[in-house]
């Protein structure tokens, strides 16, 4: 299972996702869970990095099932807005495949 924390603080600006695990929805390098929520995430990095002035701190593991983002300019309303576009599409992947990927907002 992909477990993905969300923090949001009181103003409801994303501060951190972590993903963590693996979606295990079919055998290594065919799983569609896996492959989507992955190119959600790196997707929606890449684009801040692109398009914002927001440089995020970021920690993973070179073998996969870990990646951390951290928000270090929370006033970036591209951003912000990026994120919260990408927590939809993730939204969407747990909402089909339940069993396999699962949203948590802290």
């Amino acid at each position: 299972m992909i477990n993905i924390d969300i923090s949001l603080n009181e103003e409801g600006q994303v501060t951190d996702v972590i993903m963590d695990g693996h979606a295990e929805h079919g055998e290594y390098g065919h799983d569609i869970v896996c492959a989507g929520a992955s190119a959600v995430l790196f997707g929606s990095v890449n684009a801040i990095m692109g398009l914002t002035s927001e440089r995020p701190d970021i920690d993973y593991d070179d073998d996969g099932g870990y990646f951390h983002y951290r928000s270090v300019q929370l006033n970036d309303e591209k951003a912000q807005l990026i994120l919260q576009a990408m927590l939809v599409s993730l939204q969407t992947i747990e909402d089909e495949y339940h069993d396999n990927i699962k949203l948590n907002y802290k």
